[in-house]
């Protein structure tokens, strides 16, 4: 696993906006790319987790889900 870098590269392959989970208090904060960023500011309700799917997951080897939640991938 390695460090994904908060760049703007990354956020344009980020699909946390598209995730199941990722709320209106989200939205309205602007979150994402939490796997870079770390957890979100907003109470979190799991609601399914597409991570795994995410260009970023395969590119820099993550394997962990709810990044919203957990936090960073260090």
């Amino acid at each position: 696993m390695a460090k994904v870098p908060d760049t703007k590269e990354n956020l344009m392959k980020c699909v946390c906006g598209g995730c199941p989970s990722h709320d209106q208090c989200m939205k309205d904060k602007m979150e994402g790319l939490f796997c870079a960023r770390g957890k979100s500011t907003c109470p979190v309700t799991r609601n399914g987790c597409i991570c795994g799917g995410c260009p970023l997951a395969s590119e820099f080897d993550l394997d962990a889900l709810y990044y919203c939640e957990t936090g960073a991938e260090e």
